[in-house]
């Protein structure tokens, strides 16, 4: 029978139960138990049940948006839009070993999944879901490889007039398959609930949105941390940092954010300065603000297993570690040799992991790079904690690490956010991670992890980049010319081209390869460097722009090709072009000695963006790039603000030129806030709608400033394409 409750439906069938919750006329949660109780969400879930007008006839629930009909002896579901188009088919239930398998109806790929080596398309692949330190467990990334940093159990199901998503919301370890072995996506857990979130969407766009609003979305980042940064492994003490900043500088390299590694802690022991190294830390910090810097430092989980040490002593005081199936403080073994683990379960333990930052962030230090939170553990075979090792809730509740595993490292993203914001009341946090689990976008940005210089890597980041997008994580990016093994001279520059329109731009590479900053090759590759770190400089306010829709909508920076033209097939298996917010398009080369590219503009007409020609789309085109050259293209109707380039973000006053790419009407909000503070918050912002309309003689460009609390820098207007039309700029001709 079904039953009415306060946002749904529970329907109960023989020792099982199926709640049906609305959280929206087009999100829906299906929570199957054995219990006649709803479970609560993981802390991936922010949203809340909503009331929706539902209607009930027979066994088949209507909203606005859909429309369910349910099997009351088997509890299976099928889903449909309000036409009456099939969406969504159960095809088996199994309750008892948490699995469900949905036909393949009509889809044509399946898209997200977070950080997974592969192509875009999932389509006919199977992948696990349990965070690793993978360069711990293998050499090399490759496909071959299931378990990545990252558990995000969020697909898309994709066709050229049908999206959907589903959220597995389950924190043990999960598997998917799209289709490898029959025709149906299967999803499973070794534990848990079977509960799910079904976002229904007319467009890709709509069903992204409707998972922002499920798992929220990123919070507004600091505009300096969108320059270019510089990191290795490691700068290892006071004068190699310096050397690199001072370089920086002389060469005229725009440069924003530099890096510390492990290696300028005591013994590898967390929010610890080796005074030998690094002397007078506080005041290096001083000199490198002076010179336009901030500085992130590395701090992982592991605290470091030793008499004496504040830190250690201070959570062994409070029993605030992991511990193993015995009950005793779990040892496992890390950079500093024997380490135990905070145990992030508990409200106070965040609490005090936060208060930790105090000194450094006292001492200048503006970032924070959290590293190894997997947990990587170097003791076991899976270089991870025993699944059977214990965590302890706010409640006093015993949980095994399978439960916590995945969700670990957004507990310490979000201990470290919420330290930072505390210590700095009104200054934004920047928090970098490796491991993440879907909702950790709300509290830091995320790199991909220890890839390797060669170019598969470079290659493949591209597909792993979107997929991440779609994933509800914008702020992301990865080593840029490989972090293991040596880099060449042109592997870099092809990088460092993608790196410039990836929202997190940052150099890294290992210890034992050799340098990669900008200058470490030959004279053309540092000319080539640098002009894209220069080119990534003149997109900070667009890219800026494209964080903060991220943050109010939850619609990433980097766009597969389909999220804009989804009526056409061909840009569902599209892995090395790009879109870099809706009307500039990304094709970076990929292969070594190539100078030449196949590119597919989808409908409309584009822009050379280094020529200006004008092309038409909906076909595939031959590009020639030398190395200096990465292809990009604008869609007709463009208006792109263009800054000014700088050594660092904020060294003098901004200015714009706002490019208008003439052919299709358009318009464009451009926002100004400081760029660090949450006065925005309190309405200490501008803004500017820039409105573009043509006719048969005249370009008209019309500007209206929305909001003006926050100083608007002066700009102008370049207009590309006009044929020899008037530009009329609020009803003056120029």
């Amino acid at each position: 029978m079904i039953k009415r409750t306060a946002y749904g439906y529970t329907i109960e069938n023989d020792n099982n139960f199926l709640d049906i919750v609305f959280y929206g006329d087009n999100i829906v949660r299906f929570v199957y138990n054995k219990e006649n109780k709803l479970p609560i969400s993981t802390l991936a879930v922010v949203a809340k049940p909503k009331e929706v007008e539902l209607e009930l006839e027979n066994n088949i629930i209507k909203s606005n948006k859909i429309k369910i009909v349910v099997n009351e002896k088997d509890l299976k579901v099928k889903i449909y839009d309000t036409e009456g188009n099939l969406l969504n088919k159960d095809k088996k239930i199994d309750v008892d070993n948490v699995e469900l398998h949905k036909e393949i109806i009509w889809e044509k790929g399946f898209y997200g999944m977070g950080e997974k080596y592969g192509w875009i398309n999932r389509l006919g692949e199977s992948t696990v879901n349990w965070n690793s330190d993978v360069i711990g467990l293998n050499y090399l990334h490759n496909p071959t490889i299931k378990k990545y940093h990252t558990s995000i159990p969020f697909y898309i199901g994709l066709d050229t007039f049908k999206t959907y998503g589903i959220y597995f919301d389950n924190t043990y370890e999960t598997k998917f398959d799209f289709g490898k072995y029959e025709s149906s996506v299967q999803f499973s857990s070794e534990g848990g609930n079977l509960d799910y979130y079904f976002i229904y969407g007319d467009n890709v766009s709509d069903v992204i949105k409707g998972y922002s609003k499920l798992t929220g979305t990123m919070p507004l980042p600091r505009k300096d941390f969108l320059g270019y940064q510089q990191c290795r492994w490691s700068y290892e003490n006071r004068e190699q940092l310096m050397k690199v900043a001072s370089k920086m500088r002389e060469e005229n390299i725009p440069c924003d954010v530099l890096y510390l590694d492990i290696d300028y802690m005591k013994d590898y022991k967390v929010f610890t300065v080796d005074s030998d190294k690094f002397k007078e830390f506080k005041k290096m910090n001083t000199k490198l603000k002076k010179m336009g810097y901030k500085l992130v430092v590395i701090i992982n989980p592991g605290v470091k297993k030793e008499k004496g040490y504040d830190v250690y002593e201070q959570g062994l005081k409070k029993d605030y570690y992991i511990k193993d199936s015995k009950n005793l403080v779990y040892v496992g073994e890390v950079w500093p040799g024997d380490a135990v683990f905070p145990d992030f379960l508990r409200e106070e333990v965040r609490k005090w992991w936060g208060e930790l930052h105090k000194d450094l962030v006292k001492d200048g230090v503006e970032g924070i790079w959290n590293d190894m939170n997997e947990p990587s553990d170097f003791s076991t075979e899976s270089k991870t904690l025993p699944k059977d090792s214990l965590h302890v809730d706010d409640k006093g509740k015993e949980k095994t690490h399978s439960e916590i595993h995945n969700i670990y490292g957004m507990l310490e993203a979000k201990a470290t956010y919420n330290g930072l914001k505390n210590i700095n009341d009104n200054k934004r946090p920047f928090i970098l991670t490796r491991a993440a689990f879907s909702g950790t976008q709300r509290y830091a940005a995320l790199w991909t992890g220890d890839n390797t210089s060669i170019w598969e890597h470079l290659e493949s980041s591209i597909p792993m980049y979107l997929n991440l997008s779609l994933s509800g994580f914008s702020f992301i990016g990865g080593d840029v010319g490989g972090f293991l093994e040596d880099s060449n001279g042109e592997l870099l520059t092809r990088w460092t081209q993608l790196g410039a329109f990836t929202p997190l731009f940052r150099n890294h590479s290992a210890k034992g390869t050799i340098n990669q900053e900008p200058w470490s090759f030959d004279d053309e590759t540092f000319k080539n460097t640098v002009k894209y770190i220069k080119l990534r400089y003149n997109f900070i306010t667009y890219m800026y722009n494209l964080m903060r829709e991220s943050y109010k909508e939850g619609e990433p920076a980097l766009r597969p090709l389909f999220y804009h033209y989804q009526n056409d097939e061909n840009t569902f298996n599209i892995n090395d072009q790009f879109l870099l917010g809706e009307k500039l398009m990304i094709c970076p080369i990929t292969r070594p000695a190539k100078h030449v590219r196949m590119i597919y503009l989808p409908k409309g007409v584009w822009y050379d963006y280094w020529t200006k020609e004008k092309i038409t789309g909906g076909r595939y085109i031959i590009k020639e790039a030398k190395l200096d050259v990465l292809p990009m293209y604008v869609k007709a109707g463009a208006i792109l603000p263009r800054d000014t380039c700088m050594n660092y973000i904020g060294e003098k006053d901004e200015k714009l030129d706002i490019e208008i790419y003439a052919g299709e009407n358009n318009e464009y909000n451009i926002y100004f806030d400081d760029g660090l503070s949450f006065d925005y918050k309190d309405g200490i912002y501008s803004e500017i709608l820039i409105k573009l309309e043509e006719d048969k003689e005249n370009i008209n460009i019309e500007t209206n400033i929305l909001r003006n609390k926050y100083n608007i820098p002066e700009y102008d207007f370049r207009v590309y394409g006009n044929n020899d039309k008037k530009i009329i700029i609020n009803d003056k001709r120029e």
